[in-house]
């Protein structure tokens, strides 16, 4: 994107923010994982600083999952502004039994076959060992790691009840997406 997507805004608000108050009445404890903390020191989060050098998703999600004082814990994307509460905490409700509780959907645009979206998913402590196998081993994928893990997939339709147009699991990547989303909420800036 080329700049920092925590900041670009939806409705008005950081995506940031959104996230934030979307999640904050659901977790005693909110945590940002960045490589660079001052930019958060205004919220109210508690940021953690990655544990290894290497960037991505997975050493994100490592890093938070391991400095969380919970045991079940869900992870999301700073870009992933219209994230839905009951669909976060249907999640939560379903991880007993599982490492993660992953959402799955048909993807049109990709062809056929199912997307998964790991990035607003539930991770257990549990999955630790398997994250840093992954790591240590230089596999960075998410995807490679869901893969080795014991998840409870939540299918589109379990979805659709909390969030009828999937928008929890959307997340922005390029200004055509962040524009697209602007005009989509009547944003003119």
């Amino acid at each position: 994107m080329g700049w920092n997507k925590a900041f670009l805004t939806c409705k008005g608000r950081m995506f940031i923010w959104a996230v934030i108050e979307a999640l904050a009445p659901l977790f005693n404890e909110l945590m940002i994982v960045t490589r660079e903390p001052d930019l958060y020191s205004g919220f109210p989060v508690r940021t953690v600083v990655d544990f290894l050098p290497e960037r991505g998703p997975l050493t994100g999600i490592f890093t938070g999952v391991a400095a969380a004082k919970d045991e079940i814990n869900f992870c999301a994307a700073c870009d992933m502004p219209l994230i839905r509460r009951d669909l976060v905490q249907y999640m939560m409700n379903l991880a007993h039994g599982y490492d993660a509780v992953i959402p799955v959907i048909h993807d049109e645009k990709r062809g056929p076959g199912s997307r998964i979206h790991p990035l607003h998913a539930v991770y257990k402590k549990d999955c630790l060992s398997a994250m840093e196998r992954h790591l240590r081993q230089g596999r960075r994928s998410l995807h490679e790691l869901v893969s080795s893990l014991h998840v409870r997939y939540i299918a589109e339709k379990e979805m659709v009840r909390f969030d009828p147009e999937l928008r929890s699991i959307r997340n922005i990547n390029t200004p055509d997406e962040y524009q697209a989303l602007k005009l989509e909420f009547s944003e003119t800036h």
